[in-house]
């Protein structure tokens, strides 16, 4: 069973689909033609990968511990940080910083991920069915989703 989600909305959103291997997590954000690949894998530490190609794309770095992850998106000198405090059931966190950033609240339900990148006025939503993807991994995929979304130009629209 893969994942398949969706971020933003209906018409105007992205789609999301990924497997898990137990080693590897491949997925997709976007369309068959307008989309991007993202690749994360198990690494000493934590988790490692790539969005995107190899000429244009950006690097991704996570450690989780005692409930935190920590993601890099990007190089070292050019790259966003993103906090994530998680529990069985829910995710809050910060993408970016304290005064250029977005909010991260995400709830789980038996395998289904529902939340909002940004605040209650001004945000993304996403949803998610996990399959067999690990909850971190889905999360992970939607903030890579949120930074292809902002990278993209795209406005955080009005709650409807």
């Amino acid at each position: 069973m893969r994942l398949e989600g969706r971020f933003g909305g209906l018409t105007d959103g992205l789609a999301l689909g990924a497997q898990w291997d137990g080693s590897r997590l491949s997925a997709r954000v976007g369309g068959f033609t307008d989309g991007t690949d993202v690749q994360v894998w198990l690494d000493t530490g934590g988790l490692s990968g790539r969005v995107g190609g190899f000429t244009s794309g950006w690097d991704v770095q996570a450690t989780i511990e005692a409930g935190v992850m920590r993601v890099r998106l990007g190089s070292f000198a050019d790259g966003t940080d993103v906090t994530l405090h998680f529990t069985p059931d829910s995710v809050t966190g910060r993408y970016g910083t304290f005064t250029a950033g977005q909010d991260v609240t995400l709830r789980h339900y038996a395998g289904e991920v529902r939340g909002r990148f940004g605040s209650f006025t001004r945000g993304v939503d996403i949803r998610m069915d996990l399959g067999d993807v690990p909850f971190p991994l889905g999360v992970l995929l939607g903030v890579c989703a949120l930074h292809l979304w902002l990278a993209q130009g795209r406005p955080l629209t009005p709650a409807r």
